[in-house]
């Protein structure tokens, strides 16, 4: 009996030891690219290269966003246009896509926690493939539906675009971290090791 008590003693200084330094790494990992984060949009934003090549990632991800709106939008039997970065349903006054529209914070902190939280790196470049595809696609059908709330009943547009459809995106961010965490991550590789013991 004293020799199984002293066997769980010790897994449990073991698992208490590697949830401080899974916790260390998340803190320095979440450090590292805060101050990326911080250097970039303070300091490499500013140089022509470096600007030239991010404002060409803005243009293509609105296009591209703006384009897929359209073929969806065709294919569901509505009558679109696109004017710049206004797409519209012919006879409205239409949606216009600007920056902050893009979810770049979003994403970014989305892409920011999967990169912090230990795990393997080649799970982690699969799954910011299809979390940044989901993402793009979430956020086309929230560009589609604010036009066609703006074509029905545009009294509804700015609560539905504050409010209603911020909360289904970040719902499906959570959704994505909590299936990085319970699946995919170190955290999870663990859990599948206890059990097996």
């Amino acid at each position: 009996m004293p020799n199984l008590k002293k066997s769980n003693d010790l897994k449990n200084k073991e698992t208490k030891r590697e949830q401080k330094i899974f916790i260390k790494k998340f803190i320095i990992n979440t450090i590292i690219l805060i101050a990326i984060w911080f250097l970039f949009y303070n300091f490499l934003r500013h140089l022509p290269f470096v600007d030239y090549i991010y404002e060409e990632g803005i243009f293509w991800l609105t296009k591209i966003q703006l384009l897929l709106t359209k073929i969806f939008m065709s294919a569901l039997g509505y009558s679109i246009e696109i004017y710049g970065k206004t797409v519209k349903i012919v006879g409205s006054y239409g949606v216009h896509l600007d920056r902050g529209c893009l979810g770049r914070n979003t994403l970014g902190l989305f892409v920011g926690f999967i990169l912090a939280f230990p795990g393997k790196f080649s799970n982690k470049i699969w799954f910011l493939v299809i979390g940044v595809v989901i993402f793009i696609l979430l956020n086309v059908f929230r560009i589609m539906a604010l036009a066609i709330v703006d074509a029905c009943c545009v009294q509804y547009l700015d609560f539905n675009h504050h409010i209603t459809f911020k909360y289904i995106v970040w719902a499906f961010i959570l959704l994505l971290w909590a299936l990085w965490i319970n699946k995919y991550s170190f955290l999870s590789t663990k859990k599948k090791t206890n059990l097996t013991k």
